[in-house]
């Protein structure tokens, strides 16, 4: 990180001028007047801003205006939602140049300014920057192809703006792609937080109902990109409708008649009911491919449905064309239990080892 910082320094791109303003020690980020609201930070709300007054080391933001806003005009399809388009703009056009330090007698821990020992280096500086130390930087291990990042509503800032400018200071390449998630908020509609006392415990929802039914809830019940509530209630109700019910189900009823009427007989699948398959397979691979996990998942369920309607009308029990009707099932259960794979990867060993031995086992247990 000092050697990136030296090389900022000796491109011009970092100076030093006395600053005030309005400090967040929530947010570890100095706010301008949009951020704040009643004399106190939006993001948190019950914490006084700290007003300073000091000497610090900045970077040159605004050097780089005008290459990030080409950069977004060239490159529409780099942020997701697409809906962020706009506010990222107004965050370009509105910037200025950054602090990237602070006194250590204000702030006395942190990784001291390179010659000089009086400052430290801003806590945003270091982290950001660690994105590329991580993936290799000044190392011949160095890999930042097919770059993807995540993250909050609130911090579209550092990542596409303050980020990206470091990498262009640098001459890296900027990230192929930032996904900005929505928010997730209490059953009542409330923004979880330390501070309003009403955050939702991960580990105790893991031990109340596991990792499966967790993931898959976080996954498939709220919105990649959009607020979504936190809700037990619903968590209950998509694992057992989804996961037991229909998925369970299906495994369950499929290899029990494979067992007992075909003697764990099966042929490949037929073209026609094949085709069907594949074209939920392209529909979910799209979906996967621009991150709208949760309509993803809505669209393997349906495909699960599909499989429980034909399985009923078909009537394999009873019908003379059982080998084929099951085939069809069994290889349609292959395709959406590697879909599920991301989601249910405690369950999907178990799945597999079900469709080897072509035998009726109980996999998911109800809430």
């Amino acid at each position: 990180m000092k050697v990136i910082w030296n090389r900022f320094i000796d491109r011009g791109d970092i100076y030093k001028k006395n600053y005030k303003g309005k400090y967040c020690v929530g947010c570890e980020s100095f706010k301008v007047d949009k951020e704040i609201n009643k004399k106190r930070c939006i993001e948190h709300p019950n914490l006084d801003l700290i007003s300073v007054n000091e000497e610090n080391y900045f970077f040159k933001l605004t050097k780089y205006k005008d290459i990030l806003l080409e950069w977004i005009d060239s490159t529409p399809g780099f942020l997701e939602p697409k809906s962020k388009i706009e506010e990222l703009r107004n965050l370009i056009i509105g910037s200025e140049d950054i602090s990237i330090s602070r006194l250590k007698e204000n702030c006395p821990w942190g990784v001291d300014v390179p010659n000089d020992e009086n400052h430290v280096i801003y806590v945003w500086f270091d982290a950001l920057l660690n994105y590329i130390f991580a993936s290799g930087y000044l190392t011949d291990n160095f890999k930042w192809d097919n770059v993807i990042q995540l993250c909050g509503p609130d911090n579209l800032r550092f990542q596409a703006v303050i980020f990206q400018s470091f990498l262009e200071s640098e001459g890296i390449k900027k990230s192929d792609k930032l996904l900005v998630h929505g928010t997730i908020l209490d059953k009542s509609g409330k923004k979880i937080s330390k501070s309003l006392g009403n955050v939702i415990d991960p580990i105790e929802q893991l031990n109340k109902y596991g990792l499966d039914a967790v993931r898959y809830y976080s996954l498939c019940g709220l919105s990649t990109y959009s607020n979504s509530n936190w809700n037990e209630e619903d968590l209950v109700r998509l694992w057992n409708s989804d996961i037991c019910n229909d998925w369970g189900n299906l495994i369950s009823r499929t290899l029990h008649l494979i067992d007992t009427k075909l003697n764990g007989e099966i042929v490949e699948c037929s073209e026609t009911f094949n085709k069907k398959v594949e074209e939920f397979k392209f529909i979910i691979g799209q979906l996967w491919g621009e991150f709208k996990i949760k309509e993803a998942l809505q669209k393997v369920n349906e495909l699960v449905k599909f499989a429980n309607r034909y399985i009923n009308d078909e009537k394999p029990w009873s019908s003379e064309n059982s080998l084929e009707i099951l085939s069809n099932l069994y290889h349609l259960i292959e395709v959406v239990n590697n879909f599920y794979y991301p989601v249910l990867s405690d369950s999907h060993s178990k799945v597999e080892d079900s469709l080897n031995g072509k035998k009726k086992v109980i996999l998911f247990n109800r809430i």
